[in-house]
């Protein structure tokens, strides 16, 4: 047949479509096959997926990725009405190794550098500060001399309880909602470095929140910090000692114990979980179990598993010899971090009196590590722990009890309190010379994401039970009493003084913990305290009062002056257990960012907290101050 020219040029249209088509189909079922041969080359388990909703909602939660850190509330309120004299910062440390050792632990992904351009930019200022050495912020004399700034990259690529660089991300990542929150509002108030009293930073003495510390200063304002020391973990600063914490953290153990036996089959998976993740079995515990899985989820891992062995000669083996090979073995796993612990001996050294009462005792304890004779010999990791908890118990505990206690005592609530990485083998020293070995495997186990799940499920609940608990608001009332009076005794300076404009405290899981329970918060979700955590306070005033003090020359008071806390973005305000009265001003304010979102926002008079302080905060030990609620139970006959 003859075609028109548009006929023929029609049919090569629809030729040349079909073509493509065809093509199309054939490289898509090309693609399609190639991710189903590559899929079942994949072993099962052998990779977490996040694609499971729920698995995913854990990694999430208890991980915190920086990319999932956003701002919310901070700062949100109306601008044209309200001041902002101050800001009130408490963070947790971000992401990190776990806490005990861990098979294979050495093979985890921790010092994976994440690709950041944020990252790279302070990696690359506090390289500029250190071209002549150390930076200025750990070059002097004092509690944070030498310590590294930045993460280390060393053989051991999980490190006990060392701060990693997705953590370092996590704490940058919130200095720049800060920034962005505040940076307008406060200026150059927001400076940390010490140079202005504007700006006050508090940090334990660990590395991980000294890191973090850096991190979020930089971030938020630019510059470094000039860290001061908090000495403890519940930033207790002058009111630390309290033996009543004691006796409520037996009953809470005791409570838990008895929770967990309530729960057979948890129990049963606890188990299974620690033989493949632990060397030893001594420590069963399920936030210890968690911890370590945490090592493995927030780092995308694959789950561990463990094979049967075979029949040894180990039983032929002392016991006391087979728990000296399992330290030995321990030990080896933290040299990379020895050289660094001793860079800090001489500053402890010139500190410790071993003449004393405290001295001679504390001397017994750690003498097997320690030659009176040669002080400036090497400590392993074990004796600087120890020496580090001998020192803060004569230089602060002695000063605040009302009577003396046994130094073995004391110095195991402190490993409590203080929960350094290798805490659970400091226990072993005071127990039994001869221990049951650690069974051998009978059966192939891995661990796979609905143990994750199940476990997490467990302690969620038993979260919820604890925030119920009474001893253990009692114990977080206790605990947190020193950090809010701090705080309280800022938001006063803010109010008389005007300074300090921004008081930052770098905390761990514990300070804020307690600090939740004390002000009153009652859900799982400010009790579950994820990495990178925050919780702001922030303190306004009205603009006009500034008119009306300028021309009647009437000083500000507490009553001119309001607050909101912020945690994780929500505004927490009206749900503090003294600020849900009709005192509070509530308005609806319009998100700055994207112009659509409204927020609810409350500002509670500061006179509440400052009365909650003073005149509730012991209400239910039916006491008036701190010491009287600490020896409420006198010599230990009385119980809470």
């Amino acid at each position: 047949m003859k075609f028109s020219f548009q006929h023929r040029a029609f049919y090569c249209y629809l030729g040349m479509s079909l073509w493509i088509f065809f093509l199309i189909t054939v490289v898509y079922k090309y693609i399609s096959v190639g991710e189903e041969t590559a899929a079942v080359k994949l072993p099962p388990q052998e990779y977490i997926s996040k694609s499971d909703a729920k698995f995913k909602r854990i990694f999430l939660k208890a991980c915190n990725p920086a990319d999932s850190i956003v701002r919310g509330s901070e700062g949100v309120v109306d601008s044209e009405t309200w001041l902002l004299q101050g800001i009130l910062v408490l963070t947790r440390h971000g992401d990190r190794g776990p806490l005990t050792h861990v098979k294979g632990g050495d093979k985890l992904p921790c010092d994976t550098v994440p690709v950041s351009t944020l990252l790279k930019s302070y990696v690359e200022f506090v390289s500029n500060a250190s071209v002549g050495g150390r930076a200025w912020w750990v070059s002097g004399p004092g509690p944070f001399h030498n310590f590294p700034s930045l993460p280390a990259r060393a053989a051991t690529r999980c490190a006990l309880g060392q701060l990693t660089h997705s953590g370092l991300l996590q704490m940058l990542t919130l200095g720049n909602i800060l920034r962005e929150a505040y940076s307008d509002k406060l200026g150059s108030d927001m400076e940390l470095s010490g140079k202005k009293d504007t700006g006050v930073a508090y940090t334990t003495r660990y590395r991980r929140t000294f890191q973090s510390l850096q991190a979020l200063a930089w971030a938020s304002s630019g510059g470094a910090a000039a860290a001061r020391e908090a000495h403890s973990v519940a930033f207790c600063f002058r009111d630390c000692a309290c033996a009543a914490q004691h006796v409520l953290a037996r009953k809470i153990n005791t409570q838990l114990k008895t929770r967990l036996e309530s729960h057979p089959a948890i129990k049963d998976l606890i188990k299974k979980l620690s033989k493949v993740l632990f060397e030893s079995q001594e420590h069963i515990d399920a936030d210890v179990v968690r911890d370590a899985l945490l090592a493995y989820v927030c780092h995308e891992a694959p789950l561990p598993c463990v094979e049967k062995t075979k029949k040894s000669t180990k039983d032929k083996i002392p016991r006391r010899k087979q728990r000296n090979y399992r330290d030995m073995a321990s030990r080896n796993l933290l040299q990379v971090d020895i050289d660094a612990l001793n860079m800090e001996l001489d500053y402890i050294n010139n500190q410790i009196d071993f003449n004393n009462e405290v001295g001679r005792k504390a001397r017994d304890i750690i003498g097997k590590y320690y030659d009176s004779k040669d002080r400036k010999a090497p400590l392993d990791f074990d004796a600087q722990m120890e020496r580090e908890k001998l020192l803060y118990y004569q230089q602060r505990y002695l000063d605040n009890a009302d009577g003396y206690e046994d130094v073995v005592i004391v110095k195991k609530n402190l490993d409590a309190d203080f929960n350094f990485p290798n805490d659970a083998r400091m226990d072993t020293d005071f127990d039994e010379d001869y221990r049951e070995p650690t069974p051998e495997n009978t059966e192939d186990f891995c661990i796979q994401k609905e143990h994750v799940m199940s476990l997490f499920a467990y302690l969620e609940w038993s979260f919820k039970q604890e925030m119920k608990n009474l001893n253990n608001r009692r114990r977080g009332l206790l605990h947190a009493y020193g950090l809010i009076h701090n705080i309280v005794q800022n938001m006063i300076r803010m109010i008389s003084e005007n300074k300090p404009k921004y008081v930052l405290y770098s905390g761990h899981d514990k300070t804020l913990q307690a600090l939740i329970l004390a002000l009153g918060l009652n859900s799982y979700q400010h009790y579950n305290i994820q990495y990178a955590s925050r919780m702001i306070f922030e303190v306004y005033r009205k603009k006009e009062l500034r008119d009306e003090f300028k021309f009647t020359k009437r000083k500000a008071i507490a009553q001119d002056f309001y607050f909101r806390v912020v945690y994780n973005g929500d505004d927490v305000t009206n749900k503090l257990s003294f600020c849900k009265d009709k005192q509070n001003i509530i308005m609806k304010v319009v998100d700055p960012t994207d112009n659509v979102k409204i927020y609810n926002i409350y500002l509670c008079p500061i006179e509440s907290i400052v009365r909650f302080i003073h005149d509730d905060y012991f209400a239910s030990f039916n006491a008036s101050n701190f010491k009287d609620a600490c020896s409420i139970y006198g010599n230990g006959k009385h119980v809470i």
